[in-house]
């Protein structure tokens, strides 16, 4: 499971770093941070934020990211990076709306891959007998 986890955040890293690559990047200013409560009570905050592209069209846009606490003052000016193509999709240039998700989750599956990696080569698998619980000793019968 945990090589799994790894290759999905080693993809969205690199989908990532193309869409960083290839941005094109405009001026834009937090307008609004919206809240939100989950079923538990706790609250995110998310930013709303507006910016032209190009061609002088300005969008409106919610980051993809919330944090249970403000990252962004309304009003704020920021820097955008956005897809020429289809400006819909764009995000604030900061490391933690662009790089902490994809970074988070490819470490999350780094070290739950490296407990069962450990975990698997410290209990060999025996045919006869399944998997042995003492420390990878085989027990004989």
């Amino acid at each position: 499971m945990g090589g799994l986890i790894v290759v999905v955040g080693l993809i969205w890293l690199v989908k990532t770093a193309g869409f960083v690559m290839h941005a094109a990047k405009a001026p834009g200013t937090v307008i609004a941070m919206e809240r939100n409560t989950s079923s538990k009570g706790g609250s995110t905050y998310t930013p709303i934020f507006i910016f032209p592209d190009a061609s002088g069209v300005v969008h409106t846009q919610r980051a993809s990211f919330g944090s249970s606490s403000y990252t962004f003052e309304p009003g704020e000016k920021v820097t955008v990076l956005y897809d020429v193509s289809a400006p819909k999709r764009s995000e604030i240039d900061s490391f933690q709306t662009v790089w902490l998700g994809p970074l988070i989750f490819t470490g999350f599956g780094l070290v739950f891959g490296g407990f069962a990696g450990f975990w698997l080569l410290s209990h060999p698998f025996n045919p006869a007998g399944g998997w042995q619980a003492d420390c990878g000793r085989f027990v004989r019968n």
